[in-house]
């Protein structure tokens, strides 16, 4: 049975394909885009914050400076640049592609949490890591990359890969720094932690950058808040709760590996709404993914 921490990580992957389906029609720059999504992600995760701790009657943070200081530099790394790292390989390649540098990311959080967090695993889980991994790829490699249009904001090709690649790292560091600093804190303390001080810096360096009147302008849109407002509301408040759970409570290679599995749950989503066909190839990189998934968690 998959404990507490694997099933957050896998409802956190569906979460993030969900929100991915909104994020990909906005025409706003990638750290536009970060910066709405850490601002809106923040306040809904205060206001579940304080209701929590009026509710059970208990002091609504209690981590102490060491803490503070591990989750903002997850923040920093992970939700900053790795978020933004990636939202622009995103735009530049597109999701198919994107995806597939994404997926590197639990082989990254196996060395970081093998050399830095003394966390052993074995052949089983190793094993069942690189096969949701293959699987994951065999997924979103279905079709040829000549054949697919580029993403909204295209631009140089080693661009999108050092971002993508620069993200998947960035992503596999930030939660192992969030898994050292959230030792005394509630996984829910800690991902308000993390993304308030990521809104804070999002917000310095846009305002740094003089681009704050142009993202508000579009932000404020009608259609726009229609797209941002339940993204970040799936993806960024609930999905990034239930990524601290699953760190909080798993080995980081196995929630980076679990949480990567969101092309899986793309696959019936794209189908169910846009009629995009299944391949034979899609459900055979699924079955394997799926096996290794169920290695990853015995």
């Amino acid at each position: 049975m998959m404990n507490i921490g694997e099933q957050a990580a896998l409802l956190a992957a569906l979460m993030w394909t969900v929100s991915s389906m909104f994020w990909g029609q906005l025409r706003i720059s990638a750290l536009g885009i970060n910066l709405c999504k850490n601002w809106i992600g923040a306040g809904l995760l205060l206001i579940h914050l304080l209701v929590v701790s009026i509710w059970f009657g208990q002091p609504a943070f209690s981590a102490d400076a060491t803490a503070w200081s591990w989750l903002s530099l997850s923040g920093l790394i992970g939700l900053v640049i790795g978020d933004t790292l990636y939202f622009r390989s995103l735009q530049i390649v597109g999701p198919r592609l994107a995806l597939i540098m994404a997926s590197m990311g639990p082989i990254f959080a196996a060395m970081l949490g093998w050399v830095f967090l003394q966390q052993q695993l074995g052949y089983f889980v190793i094993t069942g890591v690189l096969l949701t991994v293959a699987g994951v790829i065999t997924v979103v490699a279905d079709r040829k990359a000549k054949d697919e249009a580029p993403g909204l904001l295209p631009g140089n090709s080693l661009t999108a890969v050092l971002c993508g690649v620069g993200g998947a790292i960035c992503q596999a560091a930030g939660g192992m720094f969030s898994a050292i600093g959230m030792e005394n804190c509630s996984a829910l303390e800690s991902s308000f932690i993390r993304l308030f001080f990521a809104a804070i810096i999002t917000l310095v360096v846009v305002v740094f950058q003089k681009q704050l009147t142009e993202i508000l302008k579009e932000a404020f849109r009608k259609k726009t808040l229609q797209i941002i407002v339940p993204a970040a509301t799936i993806g960024t408040w609930l999905g990034i709760w239930l990524s601290q759970i699953a760190y909080k409570h798993s080995d980081l290679a196995i929630a980076q590996t679990l949480m990567g599995t969101c092309p899986l749950f793309a696959i019936p989503i794209v189908w169910y709404f846009h009629g995009h066909r299944v391949t034979t190839l899609s459900i055979f990189g699924t079955i394997i993914a799926l096996v290794g998934v169920y290695f990853t968690v015995q």
